[in-house]
């Protein structure tokens, strides 16, 4: 008997052992992490996924262009495929996966074995051996899966929750590039012109008709002008390296943009009423769609703790053999008595827990329908501000500029008043140009507090569909 039960105690380790899993060691190499990131190049690069969606990546595309500068939807799409944060982001559903897989198995059975020798003048002893498997009831077995399917899309929401978040700090950086450009372009008018005057101030003092306090102040305003520069090439420099580390580049990349020395495009969006703004908001934000799954998952935690309050029930068959040779085979079963503990701890917590996430959607929803609505104020405003800065203000200064030139050519003002008019203008377009990135800023909110893309108005959408 002992031989036999050696012998099936062997093939059982052993069966058991085939579906184990196995250890493989894969160690940090710091060195070689440095190395690859300062390695990452856009000319051999795939996009994963060009926009935030559901899903696994889609493997395949076509590697970047480069030859013309990357335009906003390629650099979207940089970001996606290599920002490391979102990387680590990504494989948090695997975690979640693997409590999906742990959720749907059944309990392992379990082996008790028992060895009684007699007692009180009784000879021989007895061997009991019982194979026990825990009834797992259909309900706490569902609710186990549905509060780990409900983890996993959690898992999921929040994944893309953070990708369309990782966009707009992406497209807010590139906008604060190609702006920062923009600023540089017009401080090196100024510069120029500071020099003309500067120089125009001289051959005045030279033939007696200025004064050093003229000189003076304009080599101040020089020399302001070019600190302005300075600081704005510093800021510049900052803004692209920044937008290199969105993007999962080296912070010294050179990374060329297609709008760069472009004037930066303004284009008018439809607006949308408060029922609008909220309907498509609560069906694309993703993080409302996480805490949606949160409480669901709540739900079904809750649901799981109250039916754990019942016992367990585990039955199996059950072999018992005597010295004298008698061998007996049977029913055997083992139940838990609830006696003191019937869960009553977990089931408030849980019952808690889905307080709490109730209330952290409803406190989510309401700050993103203030955020959105102050959002769409802000586009309102900006545009304005735009079309005040297009229609008033640039053709006056323009007006004014041309005046004053034809009366220099006419020796009716001196080259100090044009040149101040000069100025004047570059102010202008400088104060545009703060109003268009302003009204671009406020694009990427409404857009990021929406969770989708606005749609530009009518006359808007025309000019594109002629392009394409």
């Amino acid at each position: 008997m002992w031989k036999s039960l050696g012998w099936s105690s062997l093939g059982l380790l052993a069966l058991l052992a085939a579906g184990c899993a196995t250890y493989r060691p894969d160690p940090l190499r710091p060195e070689a992490e440095a190395m690859a990131l300062d390695r990452q190049d856009l000319a051999t690069l795939v996009p994963q996924r060009s926009t935030p969606c559901e899903g696994p990546a889609a493997p395949g595309g076509a590697p970047f262009d480069l030859s013309d500068g990357l335009n906003e939807a390629e650099v979207i799409a940089v970001a996606l495929t290599l920002n490391p944060d979102l990387r680590v982001k990504r494989l948090e559903s695997g975690g979640a996966q693997a409590q999906l897989i742990q959720a749907g198995l059944w309990p392992n059975p379990e082996i008790a074995i028992a060895w009684r020798p007699g007692v009180g003048g009784a000879t021989g002893a007895a061997v009991d051996a019982d194979f026990l498997l825990e009834v797992l009831r259909s309900s706490k077995r569902a609710a186990r899966k549905d509060a780990a399917a409900a983890g996993l899309t959690q898992v999921q929401a929040e994944i893309v929750a953070a990708e369309w978040e990782l966009v707009a700090q992406v497209r807010r950086q590139r906008l604060a590039v190609l702006a920062g450009e923009q600023t540089l372009a017009l401080l090196d008018e100024e510069a120029t012109l500071r020099d003309r005057a500067l120089e125009t101030a001289r051959r005045r003092r030279q033939v007696g008709e200025g004064t050093e306090v003229d000189i003076s102040a304009t080599e101040l305003e020089t020399v302001e002008v070019r600190r302005d520069r300075r600081k704005a090439e510093t800021e510049l420099a900052s803004a692209r390296r920044e937008l290199n580390h969105l993007l999962g580049l080296p912070s010294g990349y050179t990374l060329c943009l297609s709008e760069s020395g472009k004037p930066l495009a303004v284009t008018a969006f439809n607006d949308l009423a408060d029922e609008d703004l909220g309907r498509r908001m609560r069906a694309r934000r993703f993080d409302l769609r996480a805490l949606e799954a949160a409480y669901e998952k709540a739900e079904h935690e809750l649901r799981l703790a109250v039916l754990r309050q019942y016992p367990d029930l585990k039955v199996g068959p059950s072999f018992s053999r005597e010295t004298d040779g008698g061998n007996f085979l049977g029913l055997g079963a083992g139940i838990t008595i609830p006696i003191s503990d019937r869960n009553q701890a977990e089931i408030t917590q849980k019952e808690n827990e889905r307080q709490r996430a109730r209330a952290t959607y409803v406190a989510l929803l309401h700050r993103l329908t203030a955020a959105v609505r102050e959002a769409r104020g802000r586009l309102q405003r900006a545009r304005l501000e735009v079309e005040a800065q297009e229609k008033d203000v640039l053709p006056l200064v323009k007006r004014n500029q041309d005046l004053l030139e034809r009366a220099y050519r006419a020796g009716e003002v001196t080259v100090f008043d044009l040149i101040a008019a000069q100025q004047r203008a570059l102010k202008a377009r400088q104060a545009h140009l703060a109003s268009v990135v302003r009204h671009q800023e406020s694009v990427i909110d409404m857009e990021t507090a929406m969770g989708l893309p606005i749609a530009p108005t009518a006359a808007a959408a025309a000019p594109e569909a002629k392009e394409k």
